[in-house]
């Protein structure tokens, strides 16, 4: 079994997303296409993943809660006995934009903090207003799946994320567009477990992936649990 991952805290007394652009991802497996097993060959030339059994879906309705800027953030979320009744929902995958939440912003050719942080330097990242997503759901996993790896998909988060499982930090990672995947074998717990992110509008990524288009956030594609 894959050993859990030991959390050094950066050098400099900053956070990952914040003047660390050496630090972009925590604990990620490498980039790869994305595949799903199927059990013969039959399903596979279908290509239904729901129908896989070694594939299930994370997507639909999670509990969600809006700060800001990183300093307003519910800091104790991701704890296992964490009360978030109380919270608002928000579907996933979407962008909090468009559900009630901070506002789409087009910008082309200056950076979408050019008002709020006039003087923001690299590789600084916004910190006077850069609203955080913080998500929880709880999810089972398939017994069938028993002694097998448990890998965690991220299809596309807007822009740097945390996970915790159970209350255990999982790992981070940066880089909008490109799917992240985490192996979550060594948190998992018999019956419900809780999975906790924590999503971060700007980074010092987001210096580099300032593009001519409209600036979103949140986790915006699918979410899914795989064994293989």
């Amino acid at each position: 079994m894959r050993a859990k991952f030991v959390y050094q805290p950066p050098a400099n007394g900053y956070p990952e997303w914040n003047n660390n652009p050496e630090i972009f991802e925590l604990n990620r497996l490498d980039a790869h296409a994305s595949m799903i097993p199927y059990s013969n060959l039959t399903q596979a030339l279908v290509g239904n993943k729901e129908a896989s059994p070694y594939y299930k879906t994370l997507n639909g309705i999670w509990k969600f809660s809006f700060s800001e800027k990183p300093d307003l953030r519910v800091v104790d979320f991701y704890k296992a006995d964490f009360d978030c009744s109380n919270w608002a929902t928000i579907p996933v995958p979407s962008h909090w934009q468009f559900h009630g939440y901070d506002y789409p912003q087009y910008t082309n050719v200056r950076y979408p903090w050019a008002e709020s942080e006039p003087d923001l330097k690299p590789p600084f990242a916004p910190t006077k207003y850069n609203p955080v997503g913080s998500y929880i759901r709880t999810f089972t996993v398939p017994e069938s799946w028993n002694g097998q790896p448990v890998y965690l998909s991220f299809q596309g988060v807007e822009s740097a994320f945390y996970v915790w499982v159970n209350g255990e930090r999982v790992g981070y990672c940066e880089d909008t567009f490109t799917p992240s995947e985490f192996d979550i074998t060594p948190y998992l717990i018999a019956g419900d477990n809780k999975l906790a992110v924590d999503v971060y509008r700007w980074c010092d990524a987001s210096w580099l992936e300032d593009q001519d288009f409209w600036r979103l956030s949140g986790i915006f594609r699918e979410v899914y649990l795989y064994t293989a």
